[in-house]
This record gives C-alpha cells, sequence and structure tokens, in this order.
C-alpha cells in the first residue's frame, strides 16, 4: 500500500551537535581514556538511533513514524485525538499527535501546514456522525449489579 502522504524530518542543529559529540567520546576512548567514553559514545549513538524521526507517513488508516534504526511507531488514525503545533523550546515548532489515553507525540516534518492539513481531513474523514436513532434515546441509567452471596456453611 502506498502512503497518502510522506515527509520528512526538519533538520535540527541538535542532530549534528550530538552525533559529534559521540564521535569525539568514542575517539577519546581510543585514544587512551578508557572504556568509559566509548561506551557513552555508544550509547549516545544507539540512543540517537533509537529516538530520532527520520520519515513519517500517513496511510489510509494509520500514521506511521519511522526512525534511524529498523524501528517504527505505527498509530492508527482512529488512536489519535487530536493534531496541533507547539513550539518547543530546543526544537521549534512541532506538531503533536494527542493519542487516546493521553499520550502526546512530538513530530517536526518539513512541510507542517501540509501534514496538518493531510491529518486533519484524515481524522475528519475517519469521524462518522452519530445514528438518529441514539440521539432520540434518553440515557440509560447505570445500574450496578450486585454479586450473589455465598451461602455460609452452617
Amino acid at each position: 500500500m502506498t502512503p497518502l502522504y510522506t515527509d520528512k524530518r526538519r533538520f535540527s542543529v541538535f542532530d549534528p551537535v550530538l552525533l559529534i559529540m559521540a564521535g569525539f567520546m568514542v575517539v577519546q576512548g581510543f585514544m587512551g581514556a578508557g572504556d568509559i567514553p566509548i561506551l557513552a559514545g555508544f550509547g549516545l549513538a544507539v540512543f540517537l538511533a533509537f529516538t530520532k524521526h527520520v520519515r513519517y507517513d500517513l496511510y489510509e488508516d494509520a500514521l506511521v513514524i519511522r526512525y534511524w534504526a529498523p524501528r517504527k511507531i505505527i498509530i492508527p488514525i482512529s488512536d489519535i485525538v487530536d493534531v496541533g503545533v507547539m513550539r518547543l523550546p530546543f526544537g521549534g515548532p512541532s506538531v503533536l499527535v494527542h493519542r487516546a489515553r493521553g499520550r502526546v507525540l512530538a513530530i517536526m516534518p518539513k512541510d507542517q501546514e501540509g501534514f496538518l492539513a493531510q491529518i486533519k481531513a484524515r481524522l475528519e474523514s475517519e469521524k462518522q456522525p452519530p445514528s438518529p436513532a441514539a440521539e432520540d434515546e434518553p440515557p440509560r441509567p447505570r445500574t450496578r449489579r450486585r454479586r450473589p452471596r455465598r451461602q455460609r456453611p452452617s
């Protein structure tokens, strides 16, 4: 299946800085500073590989977020509650994807307006109007069922 919309991650100044830091730590470790800088450098590189978004694909029924590493997150459109723009302190303006159960994911597509328009169109088409029969019925009172009592042996 081909995606309806694809966008790449916006460039951030911190991406090359963090990669240079990781490389510097590894080089320092090999030059005699010990094993700690090597482990810290590789740890930072692995962390970046698993947390930095590379591409966003919007399909008919899901939003797929791909990372540097062979990792991806698939978010069903039905799980997305709302999307909006927020300016983050170090990352600049980001698109916030509000998911069910209160989870939020910040992503940084290059074309924010185009991405927002596409995903909002998908969310609108996903919403279905309530059936007229459901509107006419008054809400039923919730009753609590009780468990039957156990018979005590005498």
